[in-house]
């Protein structure tokens, strides 16, 4: 009952923010506030799901169903942000623990460091001019950039997506790393001659973890920020095309059904990275 009310509660908070754009009007350089024209689309929307039905949009002329392209959507958006996060995840464990001893990786570190100064759409950014100039020199076309077009591939927006959760991952596992590793514990085990994947795995691992599985929504977080962005600029079919329309009228319920789902998924994605992390103790750490 508990989740009831906050799915419920969610989806509240979904219509204020989708409603932001028609509360707020301007009529003759005047600045309206009409909160009631929210209240009136809220209702109809409850109306349609109450029937069946979750609506129309308009995909640039074209009127489709919700209904229709939401599972479509919604899968293609899932793929996006599951790949990105077990990306981001493997990579924390993998360079920020586990090949954190040897030298290369602390140098590729740094690099990252340096990287992390850059905001997350800067790079973004960066890489599709790095994808353009590719495509100059060797006529290899890795992404489009047309808007009547959909995105050439899934592997490149996956990549793009990852970088930001993956560098914030990396920090976060190489410091909590660089702090366990000096414990007195960690010390003794060592010096009773146990081998490093053993104390890495068993000791240094299970009191990473409490700090892993803190700033893991946060690496979702991150993720679905950096979504809008890639899905946006790379013509990704997903659950954002119900959210930035390309005709000119704002469509409420899409909005909020593209809102919505993208919520449901961060959800989703939380809950099998857990399970991950679980078969990944029951099979190394606790076998």
């Amino acid at each position: 009952m508990t989740y009831v009310k906050q799915i419920i509660g969610i989806f509240l908070l979904v219509i204020v923010i989708c409603g932001g754009p028609l509360m707020l009007t301007t009529v003759k350089e005047e600045v309206v506030f009409a909160p009631e024209e929210v209240v009136t689309r809220a209702i109809y929307l409850v109306q349609q799901i109450a029937g069946g039905s979750l609506g129309t949009y308009y995909l640039g002329d074209y009127e489709r169903s919700i209904a229709e392209d939401i599972i479509p959507f919604a899968i293609s958006t899932f793929e996006l942000l599951f790949s990105s996060v077990v990306i981001a995840v493997l990579a924390g464990l993998l360079f920020g623990l586990f090949l954190q001893r040897f030298w290369i990786v602390r140098k590729f570190q740094r690099l990252l460091d340096l990287v992390s100064t850059i905001p997350d759409f800067i790079l973004i950014f960066l890489s599709i001019l790095a994808a353009v100039s590719f495509y100059k020199l060797t006529s290899i076309r890795i992404i489009t950039l047309s808007p009547t077009s959909d995105a050439a591939n899934k592997w490149f927006p996956i990549v793009l997506l990852s970088i930001g959760p993956t560098i914030f991952l990396l920090k976060v596992i190489s410091l909590k790393y660089v702090q366990i590793g000096g414990e007195d514990y960690i010390k003794t085990a060592l010096a009773k001659g146990m081998g490093i994947w053993h104390v890495l795995t068993h000791h240094v691992y299970k009191n990473i973890k409490p700090f892993l599985l803190a700033d893991l929504k946060k690496t979702i977080a991150i993720t679905v920020a950096n979504l809008f962005v890639v899905e946006y600029l790379l013509n990704v079919v997903g659950l954002t095309r119900f959210i930035f329309s390309k005709s000119a009228e704002y469509q409420f319920n899409a909005a909020v059904m593209g809102l919505m789902g993208i919520i449901l998924l961060s959800i989703l994605v939380y809950l099998l990275i857990r399970a991950i992390l679980y078969l990944f103790e029951r099979i190394l750490v606790y076998k």
